[in-house]
């Protein structure tokens, strides 16, 4: 039987945050929804859903298409950043974030091939990746600073210091 009256363990250091993990996962849902909407008429008309990279560069692009996609994929890489953070920091989590938008902007691309209301595309590819990286390397560059200032650090290492003195008042 345990003893329930013992001061209970110090959380590992090395602990991800559940938040950023639950944020993470709710944007990927947002993203699946918003890229894939309106989830009918699926047809599949021979083309490969691959066959969008080698597409020549789509004329109708506008400045106000690419910024949207760059700044609607930074919220990735921030919270892939975010989920990994403290046993993955730097570069490495840049480099994850990077893949993980890139997965995931190129796999609801794919399936858009199927949806005759969407148009699948090289250039969205590349702007929703490179709004990971740009959301990954802002967030690599603040994270511990952001952990620091939310006390994340402090609970994540077991120090009870600030929880007493917080709770005495």
């Amino acid at each position: 039987m345990p003893d329930l009256h013992a001061s209970p363990a110090a959380p590992s250091p090395h602990r991800h945050s559940p938040l950023a993990r639950a944020g993470l996962a709710w944007f990927v849902l947002l993203v699946v929804y918003a890229s894939l909407y309106p989830f009918s008429g699926w047809v599949d008309n021979g083309v490969s859903p691959f066959a969008y990279l080698t597409a020549p560069l789509p004329r109708y692009n506008t400045a106000f298409d690419i910024l949207t996609n760059v700044w609607g994929y930074m919220p990735l890489g921030m919270l892939v950043v975010l989920s990994l953070h403290p046993r993955i920091t730097g570069w490495r989590a840049v480099l994850i974030a990077l893949l993980a938008g890139g997965l995931l902007s190129g796999a609801m691309e794919a399936a858009q091939t199927y949806l005759p209301t969407r148009v699948s595309s090289n250039v969205d590819l590349a702007t929703n990746t490179l709004g990971a990286l740009l959301g990954a390397i802002g967030m690599a560059l603040i994270a511990k600073q952001w952990y620091e200032m939310t006390g994340a650090k402090t609970r994540l290492r077991g120090d009870r210091t600030s929880t007493r003195l917080n709770s005495s008042h």
